[in-house]
């Protein structure tokens, strides 16, 4: 499937991150809609009757999606016959009953297949797992919510290591306030608008853990990763791999040429999953169901203070 025709859904103003990645991507928008006369206008459409999101999905029925913000129940049921792949900002993080599903969503920026911790993945499935690993998603409140956070380390870590076991959250921010209308199985609706910064230990059932630190109060989005195991340490970034074995000789060390002068960014690596969804869409596909039960399993740790079982949240969502 070609990404070169999408259209657009927002019911909040567009960050000029987004904004960059659109315009810098290739694709070309059909249409935007939105309750908001100024999101619809930003891309060039004027068009009042496409502030409804029934409507606007029916009329742009079979384009790529890109939806701005937190997809619930009735977004689902929406837009899920409507687009074949959706683009989203934010994770859905779907109730136990929900079954109404985008036949491909995409969590943007996403993680490229020929991106280095893809690469890394590669490393790991020749020369054995990790014993343990850390990753950091950051960003600020313009990158997205700390749910956004969360689920892109989760997905780094799912990808090298698989589902933990269990998962402990340490929080670190404002006092969370349980939503009202919040569902029993699931945790992480409280946390769309709240400010503040999770550690948390992963365990697996084998000994091998690992720790994720996600925040939204950090200056600009970033992503980075530390692995060790019998191969040695392989660290990495959107940028750079670099992998030392036991003695400490480089291995390998995988670095942007002098001629590639392409900032690597969230805007960047946002359109260029725009520019191809295909194989970024392998990925998620794979791991979507385990991201979100480590996101709530992980939320609801926040919670009790105990830890959490994501693979019987995969049990509830599955």
């Amino acid at each position: 499937m070609t990404n070169a025709e999408m259209c657009v859904w927002s019911e909040a103003p567009l960050n000029g991150w987004l904004l960059q990645a659109i315009q810098s991507s290739g694709v070309e928008v059909i249409s935007v809609g939105s309750p908001r006369s100024d999101v619809r206008m930003c891309l060039g459409s004027t068009d009042r009757c496409l502030s409804d999101l029934r409507t606007f999905s029916a009329a742009m029925h079979g384009l790529p999606l890109i939806f701005v913000g937190f997809g619930n129940s009735a977004a689902r049921q929406a837009i899920a016959k409507n687009h074949p792949r959706v683009f989203t900002t934010e994770p859905w993080m779907g109730l136990a009953e929900d079954r109404h599903e985008p036949r491909d969503e995409v969590l943007l920026p996403g993680l490229a297949l020929d991106g280095r911790f893809m690469q890394a993945a590669d490393i790991f499935s020749q020369s054995g797992s990790p014993d343990v690993a850390q990753i950091s998603s950051l960003g600020c409140l313009d990158s997205g919510s700390i749910l956004a956070r969360i689920q892109e380390a989760a997905s780094i870590l799912i990808q090298w290591m698989g589902l933990p076991e269990r998962v402990s959250a340490c929080v670190g921010g404002g006092r969370i306030q349980r939503a009202g209308d919040e569902h029993p199985d699931s945790s992480s609706r409280s946390f769309r608008s709240w400010v503040g910064s999770f550690a948390l230990t992963c365990q697996f059932s084998d000994g091998r853990a690992g720790l994720i630190l996600a925040s939204n109060q950090h200056p600009a989005w970033s992503r980075a990763a530390l692995a060790c195991g019998r191969f040695g340490a392989v660290r990495v970034d959107d940028t750079m791999l670099e992998w030392r074995d036991g003695a400490n000789k480089l291995i390998e060390c995988v670095e942007p040429a002098p001629s590639e002068t392409e900032v690597i960014d969230q805007g960047s690596l946002t359109a260029h999953t725009l520019r191809d969804g295909d194989a970024v869409a392998q990925i998620t596909a794979i791991n979507r169901l385990h991201c979100r039960s480590f996101v709530e399993a992980a939320c609801l740790s926040a919670f009790t203070r105990e830890s959490e079982s994501p693979l019987k949240m995969a049990e509830i969502f599955g």
